[in-house]
């Protein structure tokens, strides 16, 4: 599909900076995983590790609420934040999983979301209500990944892990589309769609790790 130069330039954009935030969290996650005292620190403290992820949530909620009345320099920031404390929540894999399983699963979570980010922005079929159901839907996930921390149950880990990969890989097609709906039918001055790229960036980043992360509790090899 041909995309005019201004355009390729905008998602060029979205992609550049969701690219660097990966690598960011890569490299923490990694590093974090190789510093002793961290491990020790992380393991025998429960309550540090849940407060690590609600930050998590608050930096998400915060930056896609507010992040087109930021400053650009802001909204940078707030996603090199962001990228560094869910490369620190992601060290944990390192300590479940062993290495070559998790890049050969990133791989093939990195694929799918090719895929369904392709499919997002070529196809001509409206996804929003396709979006709204899978956004509701994300909500039972949630619900049943907390009640899961009480039971802890891997048949419900797995079920939910299943339903994770088919809603996120819809998800991310409807971002896709969104982005691109967002970009064709409104006017925005150079600065705001600057914003508009790390918002995006931001969205398909959460997009690409949920789909490894589901991936990776289906089919990674274990230590």
């Amino acid at each position: 599909m041909y995309l005019d130069v201004k355009e390729r330039s905008f998602f060029s954009r979205v992609f550049y900076n969701m690219t660097w935030a990966l690598v960011l969290t890569a490299l923490t996650a990694y590093g974090m995983a190789n510093y002793p005292p961290f491990i020790h620190a992380i393991m025998s403290n429960t309550i540090g590790l849940f407060l690590l992820m609600a930050l998590e949530v608050v930096l998400v909620a915060a930056l896609s609420r507010r992040i087109m009345t930021m400053s650009v320099g802001a909204a940078y920031v707030g996603l090199v934040v962001f990228s560094l404390v869910n490369g620190v929540t992601l060290s944990l894999i390192f300590l479940v999983y062993t290495l070559e399983s998790i890049f050969i699963v990133f791989f093939a979570a990195a694929g799918l979301f090719l895929i369904m980010a392709l499919f997002g922005h070529l196809t001509k079929k409206d996804l929003s209500p396709m979006g709204r159901f899978l956004y509701m839907s994300l909500f039972g996930i949630i619900i049943a990944l907390v009640l899961n921390l009480f039971i802890q149950s891997s048949a419900l880990m797995y079920m939910v892990s299943f339903a994770g990969v088919l809603i996120f890989s819809g998800i991310t097609a409807y971002d896709m589309q969104f982005l691109k709906t967002m970009y064709e039918s409104t006017s925005f001055s150079p600065e705001q769609y600057e914003k508009i790229a790390l918002y995006g960036a931001l969205k398909l980043y959460l997009d690409l790790i949920n789909l490894f992360l589901d991936l990776l509790r289906l089919f990674g090899k274990r230590r």
